[in-house]
C-alpha cells in the first residue's frame, strides 16, 4: 500500500489531527534556535484564550484591566514617562504635514542614517518627512549632521536601550505639538521601506480613531531565561503569556492612540520591553490593533517594511540588499 493510500485509509478525525500538527516538523527545521526552544511555551500560550483575543480588552474598566495584568505591582509614583522632554536638535518639517516617518537611531549610527538617506528615504513623498530620532550622547555631537541634513531630532536625555520607552513617549509628545499631524510611522534603522506599500497601509485604517497598524503577534510567552536580552522576571510580569502586541520594529500609530498612551502610561507598572508594554496598554485603553502582513517581513518578497529580527545587518549589507530589489519597488 502506498503512502497516499495509507493516508486515505485514515479516518477523517485522524486526518484532521495530522494536518493540525504537520507544520511542527518544518517549523523545527526552518526557524532559529530561540523560536525552536520556545515552541512548547508558544503552544501553551495558544491555549490561554484570555491572552489571544485581539481588540477585546480583558477588563473594560481601566483599573481592573491594569490589576489583571499586574496583580502584584503598583505603578511608579515617580514615573516621568509622560513628562515634557526638551530637544537639542530639531528637524526641518514641511508645513501642514499629516504623516511623519520616525527612524529610531542611536547617536553613533551615522552609517545607518546615511544608508537610509541614499536609498529609500528619497522614494517617499515630499510631504512625508523622514526624521531620525536619537537621545543625547556624551560621546557624539550631532549638531553638524543635524544642520547639514535637517532630519535629526535629538531629545534631551541619554540615549540607551533601557530608555527606549522614554524615547517613544517623548517622540509622541514632540509631534503632537503639530496640529496637522495625524499619523507617525515608527521603524528601526536596519530596515528597507517599500514607500508605495507603506503609504497604502497608512491609508487602510478602520473607522476607529485610535489604532496601531503593523505585525500583530499573538501567543508570545514571557522569556524567563535570564541570559536573554528579552528576559522579564516574574516579579515584573506575573503571567506566562503576553497579550497581542504590535512588533516594535515597524508600525503606524494614530494621533489619538499616541495621545492615549502618553496620558495613561504612568498608570501602568513599567515593563522594559517596549512592544510588550504597548500591547498591555493598547488592550486596556481600547486602542485598535490592525494586522498587516507587510510589516516586519524577514524576506525580500512582498513587504512594506523589511526587517530581519534575529541578527542586525550592517549598513553596507543593507545597501547591498537595497540594490537587489530597488528596481522592483
Amino acid at each position: 500500500m502506498t503512502s497516499l493510500q495509507k493516508l486515505k485509509a485514515i479516518p477523517l478525525p485522524g486526518k484532521l489531527l495530522i494536518l493540525q500538527f504537520i507544520w511542527v516538523i518544518p517549523y523545527i527545521f526552518l526557524t532559529n534556535y530561540l523560536e525552536r526552544s520556545l515552541l512548547p511555551f508558544r503552544l501553551l500560550c495558544y491555549t490561554q484564550s484570555d491572552f489571544l483575543a485581539v481588540n477585546e480588552p480583558l477588563r473594560k474598566n481601566l483599573d481592573s484591566c491594569i490589576y489583571h495584568y499586574f496583580p502584584n505591582r503598583l505603578s511608579d509614583p515617580k514615573c516621568s514617562l509622560n513628562a515634557s522632554i526638551g530637544s537639542i536638535n530639531d528637524p526641518t518639517l514641511p508645513r501642514g504635514f499629516e504623516k511623519v516617518v520616525v527612524v529610531r537611531s542611536a547617536p553613533g549610527s551615522v552609517d545607518y542614517r546615511n544608508y537610509i538617506r541614499s536609498t529609500w528615504k528619497p522614494t517617499l513623498p515630499a510631504d512625508v518627512p523622514v526624521v531620525f530620532v536619537t537621545g543625547a550622547s556624551l560621546k557624539y555631537d550631532l549638531a553638524s549632521e543635524a544642520n547639514e541634513y535637517g532630519d535629526i531630532l535629538t531629545l534631551d536625555f541619554i540615549d540607551s536601550y533601557k530608555n527606549l520607552t522614554l524615547k517613544m513617549m517623548a517622540t509622541y509628545g514632540y509631534f503632537l505639538k503639530y496640529e496637522s499631524m495625524k499619523q507617525v510611522v515608527v521603524i528601526n534603522d536596519d530596515t528597507i521601506v517599500n514607500a508605495t506599500a507603506l503609504i497604502i497601509d497608512s491609508e487602510s485604517t478602520s473607522n476607529h480613531p485610535s489604532y496601531m497598524i503593523g505585525k500583530v503577534s499573538r501567543g508570545y510567552p514571557r522569556l524567563f531565561f535570564p541570559w536573554l536580552l528579552w528576559h522579564v522576571p516574574g516579579s515584573m510580569y506575573k503571567h506566562k503569556c503576553y497579550p497581542p502586541f504590535v512588533q516594535g520594529s515597524s508600525f503606524i500609530i494614530s494621533r489619538a492612540a499616541m495621545t492615549s498612551l502618553l496620558n495613561h502610561i504612568c498608570q501602568f507598572p513599567f515593563v522594559h520591553l517596549d512592544d510588550v508594554l504597548m500591547g498591555i496598554m493598547t488592550n486596556c485603553l481600547n486602542i485598535r490593533l490592525i494586522h498587516r502582513e507587510g510589516f516586519d517581513r524577514h524576506v525580500l518578497d512582498v513587504f512594506s517594511v523589511f526587517h530581519y529580527q534575529y541578527s542586525r545587518y550592517t549598513a553596507d549589507e543593507m545597501t547591498v540588499l537595497w540594490g537587489k530589489i530597488r528596481h522592483l519597488l
